[in-house]
């Protein structure tokens, strides 16, 4: 009887941490849609949206080689960033 109770108790402790496990992986896939829907809503405020998935990208991969090879890029991205989020963005 004493085996069997604790044979129950493990598949309880199992069934638990599944449980956690899935709840865990939940949050992850759901901050990461988040995330993926904030970065989408950036493309969409710089008014590029309209156009190719291959501009985008490309314009992107060029802004992080210039922040990645000049820091007066990065802090000029910054800043242009800084004043689209305030609202001071020339049109």
């Amino acid at each position: 009887m004493d085996t069997n109770r604790k044979i129950i108790k493990t598949k309880q402790k199992i069934n638990k941490s599944k449980l956690q496990y899935a709840r865990t992986k939940e949050k992850e896939r759901k901050f990461d849609v988040h995330r993926k829907i904030q970065l989408g809503g950036l493309v969409i405020k710089a008014k590029i949206d309209n156009e190719s998935k291959s501009i985008i990208l490309g314009a992107l991969i060029h802004a992080m080689e210039e922040i990645n090879s000049d820091n007066k890029m990065k802090n000029f991205y910054k800043a242009k960033g800084d004043a689209a989020f305030m609202g001071h963005l020339e049109k």
